[in-house]
């Protein structure tokens, strides 16, 4: 259709101008006015030759679309509805991006895909190698948006995220993957929101593959792709939801160099779900890690994947420093499927904290809803976090603990008066100066004298 002048359109729309169709609009000098060109930094895939049926190999095209933004400095790669076969090879990712500021965008997280057409890495979002602290060699400020990563029960990851930083990815869907979905080293600074992952596990055999793993390096070997001795940072997860994996949804680790510690991830508003359990805990981080926080985390353990042992599993393994896990829930059904809630671990001059950490058992753990682990040498800081069926806590039970919050301390009797509000029956204050513990029963304050 040929674009008309806005003053053209507003005479059309209050009848002051009867126009002819397919007639072409002239603009005030006469001459027809031209389609708008495509923008610069928007690069079609079907522009380049990908057909998106699902079948065609579009590997070359859809490469040819992320080059030419690279090419470009930069740009929106668009993938209009459809599904983009890629194929990677053994030692050849299927796509990889190649410069800074590029961004994936799709039609929608179900209407654009990318289907991995044989074992391998789907998509490739790396830098070149290790940058301790500058980011010199980092792939950064790319992005994905609304857009399918499907592995098409192919082994190799779907997203590899080595030397990269300031990288957001928003509405994105992966699934039916048989290994990792997510793999970062060396990886600071991004974000993730609404990204769903369903239906991916580790390869046969694997307990120790997660949907995501975010980790220091997994070796000591200097320059080794992938492994780095700087950590992972400033990770944010937003609205997440990991469902019917087999061998964990989210893990963050420290690897075998020590030299820094994961530090700053962030979990707010997940979700990890499954039935199809054969590996490790759905959510763990480890004594690696500090400044970890997660809360409003909903865990489900429903079933053990078909063929697996039905050896219940811990489903929360928390040993970061400085770290927090808030507003939880772990439920089950009708099968044994957990063994403790939550395997907790306070390492040395640390407090590990668990606030509101509920167990919803259909049927009670097989440990307890609490595990404290026998090597804790820190201090606890556990407040209203129970099951509903079973034991509440085993293994070393703490000896030291964090110190509670300081009574209010009031320079003489203490009154209703001495508080901003009205306080609550059951509140309590120090009157510092003789030396009493007060308590507030049915509106009245009583005391005890303290000893001297």
């Amino acid at each position: 259709m040929t674009h008309k002048p806005t003053t053209a359109r507003r005479a059309l729309l209050t009848g002051a101008v009867a126009g002819l169709a397919g007639a072409t609009t002239l603009t005030a000098a006469g001459s027809a006015a031209a389609a708008p060109a495509a923008a610069p930094d928007r690069f079609d895939v079907k522009a380049h030759g990908a057909v998106g049926d699902g079948a065609t190999d579009d590997t070359a095209a859809v490469q040819a679309a992320l080059d030419a933004a690279a090419a470009a400095g930069g740009g929106t790669v668009y993938f209009p509805v459809g599904k983009y076969l890629v194929k990677p090879t053994p030692d050849r990712p299927a796509l990889a991006l190649k410069g800074d500021g590029i961004r994936l965008a799709g039609a929608g997280a179900k209407a654009a895909t990318l289907v991995k057409g044989g074992d391998g890495i789907l998509l490739r979002m790396s830098g070149s190698g290790p940058a301790y602290s500058t980011g010199a060699t980092h792939r950064r400020y790319c992005a994905i948006e609304n857009l399918g990563f499907n592995g098409n029960r192919k082994t190799g990851l779907l997203l590899e995220l080595y030397y990269n930083n300031n990288s957001y990815f928003r509405d994105v869907f992966m699934s039916s993957n048989n290994d990792m979905c997510v793999d970062a080293v060396e990886f600071w600074d991004s974000r993730f929101y609404n990204l769903v992952i369903e239906d991916s596990t580790g390869t046969t055999g694997s307990t120790t593959q997660p949907n995501i793993w975010l980790r220091n390096a997994s070796s000591a070997t200097e320059g080794a792709w992938g492994h780095s001795k700087d950590n992972i940072n400033q990770i944010h997860f937003i609205g997440c939801r990991l469902e019917a994996f087999g061998t964990g949804a989210l893990w963050i680790g420290q690897g075998a160099v020590t030299l820094n510690n994961p530090n700053g991830v962030y979990l707010t508003d997940c979700k990890f779900e499954t039935s199809r359990m054969r590996g490790g805990p759905h959510l763990k981080a480890d004594a690696g890690c500090k400044h970890v926080y997660a809360t409003n985390i909903y865990c489900y353990a429903g079933d053990f994947a078909e063929g697996t042992p039905a050896t219940a599993r811990n489903i929360i393994s928390w040993a970061a420093s400085s770290s927090a896990l808030e507003n939880v829930v772990i439920a089950n059904r009708d099968k044994a499927t957990v063994n403790a809630g939550v395997a907790l671990y306070s390492g040395p001059g640390s407090t590990a904290v668990l606030r509101n950490v509920v167990g919803l058992y259909g049927t009670a753990p097989t440990g307890t809803h609490l595990y404290y682990e026998q090597s804790s040498t820190g201090d606890f800081r556990v407040e209203n976090s129970y099951g509903t069926l079973g034991a509440q806590a085993t293994g070393t039970i703490p000896v030291k603990n964090a110190p509670n919050p300081p009574l209010r301390l009031v320079p003489g009797p203490v009154t209703d008066a001495s508080f901003t509000r009205q306080p609550l029956d059951g509140t309590m204050a120090v009157d510092s100066v003789n030396k009493r513990l007060y308590i507030r029963v049915g509106g009245k304050w009583l005391w005890s004298a303290l000893n001297a």
